[in-house]
């Protein structure tokens, strides 16, 4: 079973690692490497730290909160309420470090992603990234200037 779940994982990433066509225009950040594109859902890559830095922070607050404390050892704080607690932190927090990180506001896709990564890692973000559209508002693009 370990195999199969082992090759499986391995087509995945594989099939992730293929080229993309050739685009006259740059899509963003990672439009040299696929691979790392598919991990940042083509944002700045100075997200990614960001993200695993607040999710580790919020991974070890959940930890801490569900650890059994005292004698008799009692646990104060059950699985679900930590999650919750810690996932709501999580998506108050991610945009506040992001926008430090970045030194500029995050477009709402950015904070989007990041926050649904917070709430589903690696998941969320796709999800959501796929349901929002490209246009000028979420990906953050300035407004083209009209002729009257």
């Amino acid at each position: 079973m370990k195999r199969f779940l082992l090759a499986g994982v391995t087509l995945i990433f594989v099939i992730g690692l293929a080229p993309q066509p050739a685009h006259a225009q740059n899509y963003g950040w990672s439009s040299w490497n696929s691979f790392w594109a598919w991990l940042n859902h083509d944002q700045d890559p100075r997200l990614i730290p960001v993200g695993f830095g607040v999710g580790a922070g919020t991974g070890v607050a959940s930890y801490v909160m569900t650890k059994k404390h005292g004698n008799p050892p009692v646990r104060h704080v059950s699985y679900g309420t930590a999650y919750g607690v810690t996932t709501f932190g999580c998506m108050v927090v991610y945009p506040m470090v992001a926008t430090v990180v970045l030194n500029r506001q995050l477009t709402p896709r950015e904070a989007y992603v990041g926050m649904a990564d917070c709430a589903v890692p690696f998941i969320g973000g796709w999800i959501v990234d796929a349901v929002l559209p490209h246009d000028a508002w979420t990906d953050g693009l300035p407004k083209t200037a009209r002729r009257h």
